[in-house]
C-alpha cells in the first residue's frame, strides 16, 4: 500500500502520530490505519509492532470474536500496515452486566488458539546480585521516610523470591492480551466487546491479565472485588471450555505476580515519593507475600 497515495485519496483524521512511533488515522470515519516504520521508533518497539501484526494475521479468517475486524495487514522488515474497521470506545462502567461482558471476552482470550510464531517463555530466578540490588532498593526507599516502615519485613520476601518464580511459573500457559485494561476494549455495532493493540500478546498465565486490568481499574478510581471478578472469570471458563478453574488458586497466582513485579522493580520508580503511596505499594507487597507464601512453601 502506498501510504501517501492512500491518505490522500481519502478524508482523514490524525488519531495519534509519532507516539511510540505508530502513526494511527482515521478513514473516512469507518476504518482505523495503524503505520509503523522501523527507523521511526526506539530500541525493540518495532518488535512489539511485528508480533501484534503477525497475530492479526494468524487470527484473520478465523472465528475469534475478541478481535476488531482485520481488514488487511502488510508486514516488512522496516514497515507495518494495518487496516481495520472502527468501532467506538466502551464507556467505563462498573455494572455487573459490562463487566460480564468483559469478563467473557477475557476467557474467550485464554481459551482461543495459541499462534504457532508465539514462544513459551517463562520468568527466570534472579541471582543474588540482582536480589540484593532489589533489596538495597527498597531499603534505601524506606529509609526516606525514617520509622515509618519495618525494613525488616523485606528479608523473608528477598529469600523467598525465587521460590515464588519458580511456583507461578507453574501456572497453566494460556493465550494472554498482556495489556488488557479499559482503553484497549472497544464495543461494536450489536454490542459485542473486542480488544485491540497486541503489541504485547504471549503465553503466560490468564492471572496476568486479571491482575492488570483489576490493577488498571484502581487507578481510574473503580474499586472492584477481587472475589466477584474472579467467580465471573472462572463460570466464563466452564462455560466456553467445560474446565474447572479454583478461584482461589488465580488469586494466590494474582499476589505472586504481584509480589515478582513489586519486589523487583517498584522500587525504582518510588524514590522522592510521598509517605502515603509508598505505604500503599509496601503494604500490599508485605500482604500480597503472605498470601503466596504457603502456596510455595507447600509446594516445595
Amino acid at each position: 500500500m502506498d501510504i501517501k497515495k492512500y491518505l490522500s485519496g481519502n478524508k482523514v483524521s490524525e488519531i495519534r502520530v509519532g507516539q511510540s512511533g505508530a502513526n494511527v488515522y482515521e478513514i473516512n470515519g469507518e476504518q482505523i490505519l495503524k503505520h509503523v516504520q522501523r527507523d521511526m521508533l526506539k530500541n525493540d518497539m518495532f518488535d512489539t509492532y511485528q508480533k501484534e501484526a503477525l497475530f492479526y494475521q494468524s487470527k484473520m479468517n478465523t472465528s475469534s470474536e475478541y478481535l476488531p475486524e482485520i481488514l488487511s495487514v502488510e508486514l516488512s522488515d522496516d514497515e507495518i500496515i494495518i487496516l481495520m474497521k472502527k468501532y467506538v470506545s466502551l464507556e467505563r462502567s462498573n455494572s455487573d452486566g459490562e463487566l460480564q461482558k468483559i469478563i467473557n471476552t477475557l476467557a474467550k482470550i485464554h481459551n482461543d488458539k495459541i499462534p504457532e510464531f508465539l514462544k513459551k517463555n517463562r520468568k527466570e530466578p534472579l541471582d543474588k546480585e540482582r536480589v540484593d540490588y532489589c533489596l538495597n532498593g527498597w531499603r534505601s526507599v524506606l529509609n526516606e521516610h525514617p520509622k515509618v516502615f519495618d525494613e525488616e519485613s523485606l528479608n523473608p520476601i528477598a529469600e523467598k523470591i525465587n521460590e515464588i518464580i519458580c511456583w507461578h511459573n507453574n501456572e497453566d500457559r494460556v493465550l494472554i492480551h498482556g495489556d488488557f485494561h479499559w482503553d484497549n476494549l472497544l464495543k461494536t455495532d450489536d454490542g459485542r466487546i473486542c480488544v485491540c493493540d497486541w503489541q504485547n500478546v504471549a503465553i503466560g498465565g490468564a492471572s496476568e491479565d486479571l491482575s492488570f486490568f483489576m490493577s488498571r481499574l484502581g487507578a481510574d478510581g473503580i474499586q472492584i472485588d477481587l472475589d466477584k471478578i474472579l467467580n465471573m472469570y472462572t463460570n466464563a471458563v466452564k462455560e466456553i471450555s467445560g474446565k474447572v478453574i479454583n478461584p482461589e488458586l488465580i488469586k494466590k497466582h494474582i499476589a505472586a505476580s504481584n509480589v515478582i513485579t513489586t519486589f523487583e522493580f517498584w522500587h525504582e520508580f518510588l524514590h522522592g515519593n510521598p509517605e502515603d503511596r509508598v505505604k500503599g505499594i509496601f503494604d500490599k507487597l508485605i500482604k500480597d507475600f503472605q498470601t503466596v507464601n504457603t502456596s510455595c512453601t507447600s509446594s516445595m
